[in-house]
């Protein structure tokens, strides 16, 4: 059985709000989230367009979800919220091809803005550095982490940017879409997507 300890991270909850973008919804292709793991439980949990996801790219995104499971139902939970966490991070990822496959990139200043707020949370260089060993990252990883969100928030943008709506209400109505747009972008391309699934 895996086992997710720690304090809460930074990146999951950097994977659920840092960028602005919706958590997706449960896909529908989704059965039984709770039954068994497969023993071992395997380094790569899935495919995306041949991209391979590893189950340290979503342990992060897990533990933030079982933090707020009481204690007595973690193992009983875990399979369950280790496929939600999947589901997210195929959502993320399938966002991500598409803004680079778009040109879209991030903003190089907000990526160093948000990771110096991350680092000022730890008085030196060692405690920085457990933090970050308690993710499975480096410094290196860490930012290409922070560097994916924000450029999914800015393919997000683009497409909230493109929604028609009349100038008088402009910015509350786009504040408002966020959600239904970036739903309905991840739908077109989960449904030209070749996801493989094997957690």
């Amino acid at each position: 059985m895996i086992s997710i300890r720690g304090p809460v991270t930074a990146l999951g909850l950097l994977l659920a709000a840092c960028s602005g973008v919706p958590a997706p919804s449960p896909s529908p292709a989704n059965t039984d989230l709770g039954r068994p793991l497969p023993s071992p439980v395997p380094e790569i949990v899935a495919r995306v367009n041949g991209q391979p996801v590893r189950i340290g790219q979503i342990l992060p995104i897990a533990k933030t979800q079982l933090d707020r499971v009481s204690a007595a139902d973690r193992d009983r939970r875990m399979p369950e919220v280790l496929r939600r966490a999947l589901d997210q991070y195929v959502d993320r990822e399938l966002l991500l091809q598409e803004a680079l496959a778009r040109g879209i990139q991030a903003d190089s200043r907000q990526v160093d803005w948000a990771y110096d707020q991350m680092r000022r949370e730890h008085a030196d260089d060692k405690s920085w550095d457990e933090h970050l060993a308690e993710l499975g990252m480096d410094p290196q990883s860490f930012r290409a982490e922070l560097r994916a969100q924000h450029t999914v928030a800015a393919l997000v943008e683009q497409e909230v940017g493109a929604f028609p709506v009349p100038d008088a209400a402009q910015s509350a109505v786009r504040e408002g879409q966020r959600k239904a747009v970036h739903d309905a972008l991840v739908g077109r391309l989960r449904g030209k997507a070749r996801i493989e699934l094997l957690l």
